[in-house]
């Protein structure tokens, strides 16, 4: 395997050691260079190849902050970040992210493997990112230059004038066909239903003059029947003696693989890529949903269930990483498979997963848990040297209420219930001490 080149710039020397402690579990071939500030990674760079990703405290003694994100960006370009925070707040991680950061990690909560697939899915992740703003200079270059598909529209007569090849055939039709469409209400027909207002909207702004051009994206209906995705651009070029708008010209261009390609990146940024579940990011998003129709309808429950894999380092010491990440991929299938498609299952980091089930009151969700409780323990779990693993997995349940704190108040209970899950044995769905019904569910066999 490649080694792993990585540079941490960390000005605390305990958190270093806790870095490189992580990495030495980690079971990754790697080399770790280490400053404390961004001065002294900039003369690194100067000198040296570049690393395959940085691992980057905000708070140094040249910068905090998400100007340290900034400037660690302008220093290394396309080179992955993983942002080193104590901030366990998912405000302060979008805002890292969003200043030029792959990924991030809570201090407090760092252990190997964590590490280990963050640094993976940055890497992913940046090289997505590269490929995506390499297809929007392939985008700004054809614009300036070549293979657009150019129109020029008469707006008293509602008819194209001048429609050029790339125009046609990018919607499938060729110039020599009789059956090409001549109107302009014949191509505006082609038009997506839900982007038809969008195009509307846009073309009165520019010709009402409170826009500069015509600019939107919208879906066009293919001569097969399918969408294709297309930058439309557009200004008036000559007006009538009385000011009215009379001819207007403009581009237009497939994008469909660029926004192709926006949904795969933000898919991944919102996704677990092992178990396909959605991430901490994206399922406190959900949640926080859940929650505000709590408060909007209080006679409509939401419960809350916290789970994670009895004994999983056993797991990961027996197997290794590549068997472990076998059966939390196998586990988020199994519990899934049990769900409606209106309940929310999120992977959180780890072995820790939590589901919401909307309009579902404590009895509901104690026969939802039992039921994934079983699923799991019924699972038998085939490795690629045919052994075969068997798991259980403990619950924590309760019920979000409108006095909670967002929904960080549902999930503390429910992790609370969860290692008093821990505590009495394992393999069985403890409900928060504020349930009516406080008795555990047990299974009939102790695991």
């Amino acid at each position: 395997m490649q080694t792993l080149t990585m540079i941490l710039v960390e000005d605390d020397p305990g958190d270093a050691g806790l870095i490189r402690y992580a990495l030495k579990y980690s079971g990754i071939d790697h080399a770790l260079s280490w400053f404390t500030s961004l001065g002294a990674l900039a003369e690194h760079l100067e000198e040296n190849d570049a690393p395959d990703v940085i691992l980057l405290d905000l708070n140094l003694p040249d910068s905090t902050g998400m100007a340290t994100v900034e400037g660690c960006k302008a220093l290394v370009g396309d080179i992955p970040i993983v942002v080193l925070t104590g901030h366990d707040d998912m405000e302060f991680s979008l805002q890292a992210l969003e200043a030029g950061a792959q990924d991030y990690l809570i201090k407090g909560k760092l252990e190997a493997d964590s590490l280990l697939r963050s640094v993976r899915y940055a890497i992913s992740r940046a090289r997505l990112e590269q490929r995506l703003r390499l297809s929007e200079a392939r985008m700004a270059a054809a614009i300036e230059g070549a293979n657009l598909g150019l129109w020029e529209w008469l707006l008293p007569e509602r008819q194209f004038v001048s429609l050029n090849e790339q125009f046609i055939a990018m919607l499938g039709f060729s110039a020599d066909e009789i059956a090409l469409p001549q109107p302009v209400g014949a191509w505006l027909e082609r038009l997506h239903p839900d982007d038809l207002a969008r195009f509307d909207a846009a073309l009165a702004a520019h010709l009402k003059q409170h826009a500069p051009n015509v600019q939107c994206e919208v879906r066009m209906r293919h001569r097969q029947g399918h969408w294709v995705w297309v930058m439309v651009s557009g200004h008036v070029a000559s007006r009538t003696p009385g000011g009215s708008p009379q001819r207007l010209v403009g581009v237009q261009q497939d994008i469909s693989e660029r926004r192709a390609m926006a949904e795969r990146l933000e898919a991944l940024a919102m996704t677990d890529t092992l178990t396909g579940l959605p991430n901490r990011r994206h399922f406190m998003r959900a949640t926080d949903y859940q929650y505000g129709r709590v408060k909007r309808h209080p006679e409509r429950p939401v419960c809350v269930l916290m789970l994670d894999i009895d004994h999983f380092k056993r797991v990961n010491d027996a197997y290794g990483h590549a068997g472990g990440d076998v059966v939390l991929s196998a586990f988020a299938e199994a519990i899934t498979g049990q769900l409606r498609e209106t309940d929310i299952a999120g992977r959180l980091g780890g072995e820790e997963f939590a589901v919401v089930l909307p309009d579902t009151d404590a009895a509901g969700g104690r026969h939802v848990a039992e039921k994934l409780r079983q699923a799991v323990e019924a699972m038998r779990v085939a490795l690629e040297d045919g052994t075969v693993v068997q798991i259980t997995t403990s619950l924590g349940l309760t019920l979000m209420q409108v006095d909670d704190t967002r929904p960080d108040g549902a999930l503390a209970r429910a992790d609370a219930a969860l290692y008093r899950a821990k505590r009495e044995g394992r393999n069985r769905v403890v409900a928060c001490a504020q349930l009516a019904e406080e008795q555990p569910m047990q299974p009939k066999v102790d695991v």
